[in-house]
């Protein structure tokens, strides 16, 4: 764990920080903007006035916007410079702007802005508050855009890198399908309907296997295909369908609604799917997606390490210093096992003072090293300088699963065992195979 400065109670659970630059010379609009942008959880904004001020500001090594938004006209920068400075410094870009020029937005749309929005109205505010998250989330989404055409799988991928996601391509089923496990993240598939030797329904029937409608978004696209055929595309489980023609504008808001609309689906399974205390998934979630964790896992060709955690005498935790301290033990405890977590555990708390994470593709031997890691975080937090210094030492025991078994339950089996062992050996250790 790095030496910053502060406690692991001080980093876990914040999340990743990002910043904008907000190049405005305006002092209204850059503080209705501030205020609209500063809702949103995650994103710290940054202002300039000026050029020279936004130059200043990117020149510092400390600062690493993840998206700027400027306006076309500035003191030292009247006709819309700041696009060059912005886009020069590899920064995905939205105009904000009083001037409607239709020419020059055709320019700067070619030049590779993101958009170009208006100051028209409180709905074009929203727009962009909305466009901003968007961005800033999407740094962490695969999409798989299946064409056989190259020329169009490349216009297709560019709009879509464009908008920060991490595009992949492939030109024919087979790998499409192949590459379907691979992701960390994948939410989003672009589906050409007409394939060499097999049409679209084949990898839309391959894709709804693995992924829900509510978990991954298939945007089907055609050069010809009638009215009839995206009916059939959408009964089929495609969530939108989009003619080849589009323009980049519609088919870029059509791609942004549907992933904004898996998030919304994803924060309500969320409220019903989470343990409040903890902020970690509950049991029910975890026997609901933990078999297809399982399953994905095994064709990919990977182990699933589970690890069955026990918070050592809790009850008397309890006792001694009221279930307000004991709620707040559980509460870091669980912020402490979502910093330490690899990219796709799974970690649920199970109830009371029992604790359980899923970690595909690492082997129990790595199961280890990440139980050391947290192990070592929860005396940091109890710690002389720690915020439950009070409770004294606090310890944990885990039991570890081969990693090799077929399904959930068998996995749980194992650990729990193992965790019984760790119990009756005395606590505070870790028993794996």
């Amino acid at each position: 764990m790095e030496d910053n400065g502060r406690g692991p109670w001080e980093r876990v659970g914040s999340g990743e920080m990002g910043q904008v630059l907000l190049v405005e010379d305006a002092s209204f609009f850059e503080r209705v903007i501030r205020r609209q942008l500063s809702e949103l959880h995650g994103l710290e904004v940054v202002s300039a006035t000026t050029r020279a001020e936004a130059e200043a500001l990117l020149a510092r090594p400390d600062f690493k916007p993840v998206v700027a938004l400027v306006d076309l006209t500035l003191p030292d920068a009247p006709d819309g410079e700041i696009v060059d400075v912005t886009l020069n410094a590899h920064l995905p870009t939205i105009v904000f702007s009083g001037r409607f020029d239709e020419k020059l937005r055709h320019t700067l749309l070619n030049k590779g802005v993101v958009d170009y929005i208006l100051k028209d109205s409180p709905a074009s505010l929203t727009y962009l508050t909305t466009l901003v998250q968007r961005v800033h989330a999407n740094r962490h989404i695969d999409a798989l855009v299946i064409d056989d055409s190259r020329v169009d799988t490349e216009v297709i991928a560019r709009r879509l890198a464009l908008y920060q996601l991490r595009v992949h391509t492939a030109q024919d089923h087979q790998t499409a399908i192949d590459m379907l496990d691979t992701f960390e993240n994948l939410r989003l598939v672009v589906l050409d309907y007409v394939m060499p030797r097999v049409d679209g329904f084949e990898v839309l029937r391959a894709v709804r296997g693995r992924f829900t409608m509510n978990e991954l978004a298939v945007i089907g696209l055609s050069g010809k295909a009638g009215p009839e055929v995206i009916a059939r595309f959408l009964k089929s489980g495609a969530n939108d369908f989009l003619p080849k023609s589009c323009t980049p504008e519609e088919f870029m808001l059509r791609i942004s609604q549907n992933l904004d609309m898996l998030d919304r689906i994803q924060t309500l399974s969320g409220m019903a799917h989470g343990d409040a205390l903890s902020g970690l998934s509950n049991r029910r979630h975890l026997f609901a997606e933990g078999n297809a964790m399982f399953e994905r896992a095994r064709r990919a060709g990977e182990d699933v390490t589970v690890a069955a955690i026990d918070i050592d005498t809790f009850k008397s935790v309890n006792d001694r210093f009221g279930h307000e301290q004991g709620d707040e033990l559980i509460r870091l405890f669980g912020m402490l096992l979502r910093e330490h977590c690899p990219q796709r555990a799974f970690p649920a708390r199970l109830g009371g003072d029992e604790f359980c994470v899923l970690l595909p593709g690492l082997r129990p031997v790595e199961g280890i090293a990440f139980i050391d890691k947290v192990r070592k975080g929860l005396a940091e937090l109890t710690g002389r300088e720690g915020p439950l210094r009070s409770l004294g030492n606090v310890t944990i025991s885990v039991g570890l699963s081969n990693g090799t078994e077929p399904n959930l339950q068998s996995a749980m089996r194992i650990a729990d065992m193992r965790l019984y062992e760790a119990k009756h050996g005395g606590r505070n250790r870790t028993v794996a195979s």
